[in-house]
């Protein structure tokens, strides 16, 4: 199906709510205490181990503008790695099980480096969903990426609260969590209770082997090839998701329809951006809650390799 710059729209709006809880999740801290760390850095590397090790459900407000969104979510992780399911408690009833990417060396050496695009400060003592937090604020040091405001419960380093902060400081997304429950393994059947073979989507880590149709000629500083959807294998349809280690940007390819489908442009709608362009009969889309220049920067610089031509 084509993609019209309303659709994309709409749909980033969905997966930009599923992206939240991914989020989240990159940001959950282990199962301990971090009362004694003082570096920034080291909250966020806290945070960060959580998709290989915390089971949780929780409910969670996602507001951007005047749009306001109610989800459940509910992280696991087994041996088959990490899920969470994803169910809208206001508005259109939606429920989605997906996989989420591990965080290998990769994602560790990227931790290493955030600094380097992001300036890392802890702004004391708060509260948030009734427990005592500690904020964190990460400013981003270029146009290509937005800021963060973390709120970052003192005893377990759970996310508790975010903010997503444009260039000049203004809120353009907030998640907040209403309730937030750690899963012992025992409950873990009985609280996702979907059938993980038929509703998780198809996403697999890139191998250094994945030599993809289209090349990205241009990435801000930072991002990196993070995963590929397996359907990257269909020579009509490409997915690709490219990240900072905080922000991410998913690249689509697929066969052009009609013109009167194609999106060519720019589009935004709060944090989200879209560029879209028509490149040798496909459709290319790049999403992200990025600026729009990051998108544009990335669209712009895609091109079919020479020896696919």
């Amino acid at each position: 199906m084509g993609l019209s710059a309303v659709l994309i729209i709409n749909k980033v709006h969905l997966k930009c709510l599923s992206r939240v809880a991914f989020a989240l999740g990159l940001f959950f801290s282990a199962h301990t205490s971090i009362a004694e760390q003082t570096s920034p850095k080291q909250w966020l590397g806290k945070m960060s181990l959580a998709m290989q090790q915390l089971n949780y459900q929780g409910v969670f407000i996602y507001r951007r503008a005047d749009d306001i969104a109610t989800m459940k979510v509910t992280h696991i992780v087994d041996e088959q790695g990490a899920r969470e399911l994803l169910e809208t408690l206001t508005g259109e009833a939606r429920r989605e099980l997906r996989g989420t990417p591990a965080t290998g060396l990769e994602g560790a050496a990227q931790l290493e480096r955030i600094d380097i695009y992001y300036e890392l400060k802890l702004l004391g003592s708060d509260r948030a969903a009734g427990r005592d937090t500690q904020l964190v604020s990460v400013s981003p040091r270029d146009e290509y990426r937005y800021g963060y405001r973390l709120w970052l419960d003192r005893d377990t380093g759970l996310l508790l609260k975010s903010d997503l902060l444009d260039q000049k400081g203004a809120t353009l997304e907030q998640v907040m969590f209403t309730s937030l429950e750690l899963l012992p393994s025992g409950q873990i059947a009985e609280n996702f209770g979907v059938d993980p073979v038929t509703e998780s989507s198809a996403v697999t880590q890139v191998e250094q082997s994945t030599k993809p149709r289209w090349v990205v000629g241009k990435l801000p500083d930072g991002f990196l090839l993070l995963n590929a959807d397996a359907n990257s294998l269909n020579s009509n349809f490409e997915h690709r998701v490219y990240s900072d280690g905080l922000a991410s940007v998913s690249v689509f390819v697929e066969r052009a329809k009609s013109k009167g489908e194609a999106f060519i442009g720019v589009s935004s709608m709060g944090a989200v951006s879209a560029f879209g362009n028509i490149e040798d009969g496909y459709q290319i889309t790049v999403v992200g809650d990025v600026p729009e220049v990051t998108v544009t920067t990335i669209g712009q610089s895609i091109s079919l390799e020479a020896a696919s031509q």
